[in-house]
């Protein structure tokens, strides 16, 4: 078992020395790439946190129950804040690390970036010059080509002789005009890191150096002077840089003393030469410009041959070794100076580059961050506020909404109970005025006019204009007598309905009450439907002998009675006496039944006319063949 720990113990420490030397070997140019990546994810963050406060803000704004919460120059700030991270993001998308070469005509810098490159990319060496800005650039592609300003043709060009007859054969190329060199990131590894290499055209040959300083290099992250180290440095390029150090602040310079192998020919000269080169370019950047210290000028300052390490790159690239051919002694010194540039130019861009690419946009993304927070602080206090308000109204309108549930139970039980006596009382004045209307009931059949027929058409129409004539009568003398009064008890009960429920309305409702609740006329209607009640009733209009025995007999005993004292059991007849006699007549008479009582109503408050019905006077009509008989 312990054995089985310290070996799998020697694998994780192997794993960890292996990831520590990937670690230790990385470019330092990863850092800008990873900064990069990170920084672009943030923005992407940031922006889409942005976009949910806006759509978030501006749906509060539009809610009319949450108007006091946020205002329109709320969103409209948070509106514009996403628009600059969007800005931003954009920016950010297209920044990449940039490095550019001056130097005089002719001292090597085409050559320097071929070297770094590991490749001829560009036209170097006798009988090419650089006349206008080259920048180079990678591409995802396996084609190089040509991108020139102004113009979005992609020109293809293969090799390095195509490229450089293609800027020799456009004659619209002048010394300020920029040529992008896309090259594939397959064949240039560094060209992978999002790392763009700036050449340009000799410092010497040309007077507009500040419209090229405004153009070309304000957007650098690092300068390469390509000087020649079988001469000292010129004005010229001093110029030229003061130049840049006016218009940028401590700019990131370094010095290389192109052509060094031609100091193997004079050995004893070497140190010497080095020494004063060393004094004068650290006196450049120390003195004159500003941009280090002097103990840091030791790592800007380089000599290099760009010319031996391009070719012995190029052998290596070709499987061949670097040391061959014809180098002049001390090759790997400098060798290992130009690795050495290459490592501090690639330590200092990659650090300039966050810093100067990334740093102002990172300030500016927290100070955005910062007003988004305190916007959404004041959004949050707002609410809390708003949610306290609504909760003290809420328990407000609760305890408001109890007392009226409570008052309005109340009220119900109350009206109902008024509700109750009024309709009893209704009823017993409609039970009162109908008896009374009903004694009266001879005084509407006595003012019906219409001549009576026995032929059954003119019989039925008589019955049914009688039963209309009656009905209308008992309509208009109950309305006459009971509907002031139940109207106006009904206005009554109405009007203090309404003033019980006023002080339940809000105030601003109360005014209003009497224009919300409509006002209509009561109409009371008696609907006493004297056909339908005399239905069944069956008029006897054969003329009768009213003093024959059978009738006098009939009219004191009933038929039933009458029938058995015909017939001699005569003690079991009833006797009575005549309430009155009325002879025969040739015209219709009314005799009047004695009555039990007075009707009472129902629970409608109409009497039923089969109750009455029986008090309608009832009629004998002689036939009219036996007229004249009596």
């Amino acid at each position: 078992m312990s054995l089985l720990f310290s070996r799998c113990n020697s694998i994780v420490t192997v794993k960890k020395d292996k990831r520590h030397m990937a670690e230790v070997n990385a470019s330092p140019l990863k850092h800008f790439v990873t900064a990069k990546k990170k920084i672009n994810g943030i923005f992407e963050q940031l922006g889409a946190y942005i976009q949910e406060s806006a759509s978030f803000l501006e749906d509060t704004h539009r809610n009319a129950e949450l108007d006091p919460v946020t205002t329109e120059e709320q969103v409209l700030d948070v509106k514009g804040y996403l628009s600059k991270v969007r800005g931003i993001s954009e920016v950010l998308a297209r920044r990449h690390m940039k490095v550019a070469f001056f130097g005089r005509t002719s001292n090597g810098k085409s050559t320097v970036i071929n070297a770094m490159l590991w490749d001829k990319v560009l036209p170097s060496g006798i009988g090419h010059t650089t006349n206008c800005f080259l920048r180079v650039e990678g591409t995802d592609g396996h084609e190089a080509f040509l991108l020139t300003e102004g113009s979005e043709e992609k020109k293809s060009v293969k090799t390095v002789n195509q490229l450089a007859h293609a800027l020799h054969q456009d004659e619209q190329l002048h010394a300020g005009s920029l040529v992008s060199v896309m090259w594939p990131n397959s064949k240039c590894p560094l060209l992978k890191d999002d790392l763009v290499l700036m050449d340009s055209p000799g410092i010497d040959v040309t007077t507009e150096l500040d419209s090229w300083i405004d153009k070309f290099c304000l957007d650098a992250d690092v300068f390469v002077l390509v000087a020649n180290s079988e001469s000292t440095l010129m004005q010229t390029e001093k110029q030229f840089f003061h130049k840049v150090s006016e218009r940028l602040s401590r700019p990131n310079i370094f010095i290389l003393n192109n052509r060094w192998d031609a100091s193997a020919s004079e050995p004893e000269y070497m140190e010497e030469v080095r020494r004063q080169h060393m004094e004068r370019c650290t006196g450049f950047l120390v003195d004159e410009l500003g941009v280090v210290d002097r103990a840091q000028a030791g790592d800007r300052i380089f000599f290099v041959s760009a010319k031996e390490v391009l070719s012995a790159r190029v052998q290596k690239a070709q499987g061949m070794p670097e040391g061959g051919g014809a180098l002049a002694e001390g090759f790997q010194v400098r060798m290992f100076e130009f690795q050495n540039f290459e490592r501090r130019f690639e330590e200092c861009i990659s650090q300039s580059a966050v810093k100067t690419k990334f740093e102002q946009h990172t300030v500016r993304a927290k100070q955005i961050a910062e007003a988004v927070r305190l916007i959404m602080d004041s959004l949050h206090i707002a609410a809390q506020e708003q949610r306290v308000y609504c909760l003290e109204m809420r328990e407000e309108r609760q305890d408001r909404l109890r007392f009226i549930d409570k008052q309005l139970e109340l009220l119900a039980q109350d009206y109902k109970l008024r509700i109750k006596q009024i309709t009893e009382e209704v009823e017993r004045q409609v039970s009162t005025a109908m008896a009374e209307e009903i004694r009266r009931l001879s005084v509407l059949v006595d003012e019906y006019q219409m001549d009576f027929h026995p032929s059954p058409v003119v019989l039925k129409v008589y019955k049914n204009e009688l039963h209309r004539h009656i009905e209308e009568g008992l309509g208009r003398n109950m309305s006459d007598r009971c509907s002031t009064a139940i109207t106006s008890s009904l206005q009554t009960m109405q009007q203090d309905m309404i003033d019980g429920l006023k002080p339940l309305l809000p105030v601003s409702m109360r005014n209003q009450i009497d224009m919300l609740v409509p006002r209509q006329c009561f109409s009371l209607s008696y609907d006493l439907n004297c056909d339908k009640l005399c239905a069944d009733f069956q008029e006897d209009i054969e003329f009768h002998f009213s003093l024959g025995w059978t009738m006098l007999v009939n009219r004191f005993l009933g038929p039933k009675n009458s029938r058995r004292a015909l017939m001699g059991y005569s003690d079991q007849a009833r006797s009575s006496f005549p309430q009155g006699i009325m002879g025969g007549h040739p015209a219709a008479r009314y005799r009047s039944q004695p009555t039990s009582g007075v009707p009472k109503a129902d629970s409608h408050g109409s009497i039923p006319f089969c109750q009455w019905s029986a008090l309608l006077p009832t009629w004998s009509c002689p036939d009219y063949k036996s007229r004249g008989v009596f």
